[in-house]
């Protein structure tokens, strides 16, 4: 590893524990790992509203939200040691941070300044344009408003 004046690269990857941002931590390491890269990754934890069904307030137990933030932080935490271990036993520097917001597209945007990100590198789920208009997608949000290059790992065909 590399002292932090050094690196000559921020990469930002967003990570979420599925099978998309996996791929593209893989494609980062067979395509575009430097060994004096500085590997940031981002997990954002959507905060979770709860209300009780409509005509049930009375009866309705509405569970502990604190308690269902604490253990998506918690897990989101133990998500980051995971790459970071991984990161480094490529003898990467790498670094995790958490992001609580509602649009996580903004917040990856946001966290492009905020960790000085050279590049942001993401694995795609594959929506096709007509669900993709719709729902949206967060790497479709990115793509379109971050200022530096945004790599989207695209999935894997099916066989």
């Amino acid at each position: 590893m590399v002292n932090e004046s050094e690196y000559s690269r921020v990469i930002l990857i967003p990570i979420d524990g599925s099978d998309h941002c996996d791929r593209a931590f893989r494609w980062y390491l067979e395509n575009m790992k430097r060994d004096t890269d500085c590997i940031k990754f981002v997990h954002v934890v959507e905060p979770v509203y709860s209300t009780p069904p409509f005509g049930l307030a009375d009866n309705y137990t509405m569970p502990d939200i604190t308690q269902v933030m604490e253990i998506s932080i918690e897990n989101g935490k133990k998500l980051g040691q995971k790459y970071i271990h991984e990161a480094k036993s490529y003898k990467l520097s790498a670094h995790a941070f958490l992001h609580v917001d509602t649009k996580p597209g903004s917040s990856l945007v946001k966290a492009i300044s905020e960790h000085k990100a050279d590049v942001i590198l993401m694995g795609s789920r594959g929506l096709g344009a007509i669900r993709r208009t719709f729902l949206g997608s967060v790497s479709d949000y990115v793509l379109h408003h971050a200022h530096i290059p945004v790599v989207i790992i695209p999935p894997q065909d099916k066989q």
